[in-house]
């Protein structure tokens, strides 16, 4: 019998890197968005990020935020900086985690396939 994931606010700890692209809403068009950075999580739902993007062309670079984020014993969370909203989808053993934007008029996505978020220390 297949073992349940035991995952906790403490599963996510550490400096994780990230990368993603996607789409943005802009009245009735869409304009490309993509990204990379690091997020520190602290293991206890606060969560730090350093991140670089371009929003239709348009670059901010190294710009800080900070926020926090919740996981359920599923290994599944959430976590939200400045009013933005995510759903977090995380292995076990912390080492890795994918997400998604669940904020009306966005399509943003970090997959380990199309970007990282993997665990680099602590």
């Amino acid at each position: 019998m297949e073992e349940r994931a035991r995952c906790s606010e403490a599963t996510l700890d550490g400096r994780y890197l990230f990368a993603f692209d996607g789409v943005g809403i802009e009245g009735n068009g869409q304009v490309p968005v993509a990204g990379a950075g690091y997020e520190v999580f602290n293991g206890n739902g606060n969560v730090t990020s350093v991140i670089s993007y371009s929003v239709n062309g348009t670059i901010t670079r190294n710009e800080r935020v900070s926020g926090t984020y919740t996981v359920k014993a599923d290994c599944t969370g959430t976590s939200t900086y400045d009013g933005s909203h995510y759903d977090l989808f995380i292995t076990p053993d912390g080492s890795m985690f994918t997400w998604v934007q669940t904020d009306p008029g966005s399509m943003l996505s970090g997959f380990e396939l199309r970007g990282t978020a993997k665990r680099v220390g602590d």
